[in-house]
């Protein structure tokens, strides 16, 4: 069977969502290994299997549907997020209207959070949570019928799938969440052009992203973790109640190392681990660390500035090659962090600088504005100052965006925080939909741009910055993703 994973071009003068994180519209491409593993896995069960990522190779519509009438596949797979549920379901319409027997499938959070949102016909699909059998399953029931599942005994033991049947939305029961994630395939990077992606923060190519672990402990109210850990997290919070949160599932060091010595093999130069929390298990990080050292290769990761950010630690990291470290601040008042569960004191902060920079990591902060009612024009510009203090390599100023299946979202809406009354897809770094009786979304969106042309224009940014005028490619991609984050 021929299965194509489409990333649809935007719409006439729209912004490319980013679909890997999935919260906001990208500001440099990262290749989305998630869809490359379910194609991965689709390939060794002997299907022909393409990634059309129509964004990075600079496709407009017109180009994308010339695309279409000459392709022959028998089914076309979305992995669709809050960003890009309009735009994906304008797009699978089309398809439906070009081609009447082939296969839609969705997967990813939004289709999750809403799948009768993306049913129009028998013969379209929601994979619901973590699709990588689901997907594997349904497209074998597809291959088996060549036409559209006859929705009988079979395809109802398909667990995590939705569909219509006579009319009706048919919700098999959940899938287990995997159980070894040791047993999935690496993914099918062939199956992209690798020169056309890059992450700035790091100063090599080719690039690609790796995921060594599935979902995060934490209980930060306002979180949208990695789209894939969402989509997992939504499932299964379905069942069991938005208080509980899904075990943590990791693949074995020896595992993570197989796949950066194979990275290694074929000509990577840097790689974003980007777990939702890296830094869980101490020693299983140390042997990840002495397994990949050796091969020179440049990463980052994501990780919380609490006491696993120790000195021995972040030495081992340094010795690997890491070379930054996202950590989510969201605020430097302890209060507000309380309010947002973050479950973190303000002073782990400054020691984890401290010990990244001693060891030439860079931090690059995050920090969530106006993500609780706690929050005032004072305790905002006392954060926006206390960050910019810091003196990281980065600093990403983003709104708080209550998304659908967070806690967050539950509260803004009973208290009516929200601006049009509900959730709307926006760009997090530039437009507010929320307000406080005391901090309107002016208010918001002011301080977040004041907080941005601070610290990227401030002398500190620009002299550390520099260097990367030894490399025009670097400099000019840099500049790309700064014009974006501003304009």
């Amino acid at each position: 069977m021929k299965v194509t994973f489409l990333i649809p071009p935007p719409l006439d003068k729209k912004k490319v969502p980013e679909r890997v994180f999935g919260c906001s519209y990208g500001l440099y491409p990262i290749p989305n290994i998630f869809i490359l593993t379910f194609a991965s896995i689709l390939r060794k069960d002997g299907n022909e299997v393409s990634v059309l990522d129509a964004p990075i190779m600079k496709m407009k519509k017109q180009d994308f549907f010339k695309f279409l009438l000459s392709d022959k596949s028998d089914c076309y797979i979305f992995y669709s997020v809050n960003l890009s549920l309009d735009l994906d379901i304008y797009y699978a319409q089309k398809i439906r209207e070009l081609k009447k027997d082939c296969s839609i499938i969705f997967c990813g959070p939004a289709p999750t959070i809403t799948p009768e949102s993306f049913l129009f016909d028998t013969n379209s699909y929601v994979v619901r949570g973590e699709p990588d059998y689901t997907l594997s399953e349904l497209v074998n029931c597809l291959k088996q019928s060549k036409s559209q599942v006859a929705f009988g005994g079979t395809s109802l033991e398909i667990r995590g799938l939705t569909f219509l049947s006579a009319g009706e939305i048919i919700n098999t029961p959940p899938r287990d969440l995997i159980e070894n994630l040791d047993e999935l395939p690496f993914p099918a990077r062939d199956l992209i052009n690798r020169n056309l992606y890059y992450n700035p923060k790091l100063n090599a190519r080719p690039f690609t992203a790796v995921m060594t672990a599935r979902g995060c402990p934490y209980r930060c109210s306002f979180c949208v973790p990695s789209s894939l850990t969402f989509a997992r997290k939504l499932e299964y919070q379905k069942t069991v109640g938005i208080q509980k949160i899904p075990r943590v599932s990791f693949r074995s060091a020896q595992n993570v190392i197989a796949e950066f010595k194979l990275l290694k093999e074929q000509g990577y130069k840097a790689v974003s681990i980007i777990d939702d929390e890296f830094v869980l298990k101490k020693e299983r990080v140390i042997q990840i660390c002495e397994g990949i050292k050796d091969f020179k290769i440049q990463w980052g990761c994501l990780a919380r500035a609490d006491q696993l950010l120790d000195e021995e630690l972040v030495k081992m990291m340094s010795l690997a090659g890491c070379q930054y470290i996202d950590i989510g601040i969201e605020s430097f008042e302890q209060r507000i962090l309380d309010d947002l569960h973050k479950d973190i004191r303000v002073e782990c902060f400054a020691q984890a600088f401290g010990n990244l920079k001693k060891y030439n990591i860079e931090p690059k902060l995050n920090i969530l504005v106006a993500a609780s009612p706690l929050e005032t024009k004072a305790t905002l510009k006392k954060t926006i100052q206390k960050a910019i203090q810091s003196k990281p390599g980065v600093i990403m100023f983003n709104i708080a965006n209550p998304f659908p299946g967070t806690e967050f979202y539950l509260r803004a809406k009973e208290q009516g925080w929200l601006v049009f009354g509900d959730y709307r897809p926006v760009d997090v770094q530039k437009e507010s939909i929320i307000q406080y009786p005391h901090l309107s979304k002016s208010t918001i969106e002011h301080l977040v741009r004041f907080a941005n042309f601070k610290f990227y224009f401030g002398p500190n940014f620009i002299l550390k910055n520099l260097k990367k005028l030894l490399s025009p490619k670097d400099f000019i991609d840099a500049l790309k993703s700064l014009f974006k984050k501003l304009f």
